[in-house]
């Protein structure tokens, strides 16, 4: 029973780490944070309705903590590790590739990996074969696992997705249902308990302000701009910095400052410079 105990609270630990939730957070309105606390140190096993209750809190089945541990659980996370970094790397075809793998996703235990796996489906479809009716569907049946609108807590997957699948209405034309999903990914990004610590959130600010520049909002542009780069920043994190710098070199065009705009051109270039030596120096390593 001791190592029944153990390995479900630090199951539980971990997912609720994953999630960026604090013992309060997924204690509220189930459990004491105390017994939380217990439960997590294997000291305590909760009742079958507060251990439902955390599960469905994490967007996990009680099933699904029991197999954390297994082989084929660890292979999995593997592989989502090396598709979120050529996901990142915008490396779309060797992407597509790993998600042609047989039974990959019978691999998947977690809602929140079928719901990645998902969203880089629905981005494949977008960026390699601009099928956007695709993407769209892809994308949503990912949110789908997960999201509710009542939700207290969101995850940064789930962010991601509502602003990819703004991006997309966006190039099918559908300016409405595009600002509202852009707007929304925005609005949630400011309700997560660690922002600073969500590096691929970059993204969601160059989705929206390339769409505000797209509909001549210079000044808003601006301001999610300027928030995207200040996040990739803080977080020393190049992803989607050079688009950035891009995006912000065109719209002082716009403005007229030159001189501005060729500083963010060479911003951009240079961005893009160190990641490639970064790249080859990896490889040769």
């Amino acid at each position: 029973m001791e190592g029944y105990l153990d390995s479900f609270g630090n199951v539980l630990k971990a997912i609720r780490k994953e999630r960026k939730l604090t013992q309060k957070m997924l204690s509220q309105d189930i459990c004491s944070q105390s017994v939380l606390s217990r439960i997590e140190n294997g000291e305590e096993l909760p009742n079958v309705l507060v251990m439902q209750q955390l599960c469905q809190r994490l967007g996990v089945t009680i099933d699904q903590v029991m197999l954390y541990n297994s082989t084929d659980v660890k292979e999995a996370d593997e592989l989502l590790e090396l598709m979120a970094y050529h996901f990142r790397k915008k490396e779309y075809k060797v992407l597509d590739e790993l998600l042609k793998r047989p039974g990959l996703i019978e691999q998947l235990y977690l809602d929140t990996d079928i719901q990645l796996y998902f969203y880089y489906l629905g981005s494949c479809e977008f960026f390699l074969r601009g099928n956007c009716e695709n993407a769209l569907s892809l994308l949503k049946q990912g949110l789908s696992y997960t999201f509710k609108l009542d939700k207290m807590h969101v995850s940064k997957e789930e962010i991601q997705l509502i602003s990819c699948i703004g991006k997309v209405y966006g190039d099918m034309g559908n300016l409405e249902e595009a600002e509202q999903y852009l707007k929304k990914s925005i609005h949630l990004f400011y309700r997560l308990p660690n922002r600073r610590g969500n590096v691929e959130l970059t993204k969601i600010f160059y989705n929206y302000a390339s769409f505000l520049f797209k509909k001549r909002q210079y000044a808003l542009a601006n301001e999610h701009i300027d928030s995207g780069i200040q996040l990739a920043r803080q977080k020393n994190s190049f992803y989607y910095l050079e688009d950035l710098f891009q995006l912000k070199s065109k719209l002082l065009k716009k403005n007229n400052r030159e001189q501005e705009s060729l500083v963010y051109q060479q911003l951009s270039a240079e961005v893009q410079r160190i990641a490639k030596f970064g790249e080859n120096g990896l490889h040769h390593s």
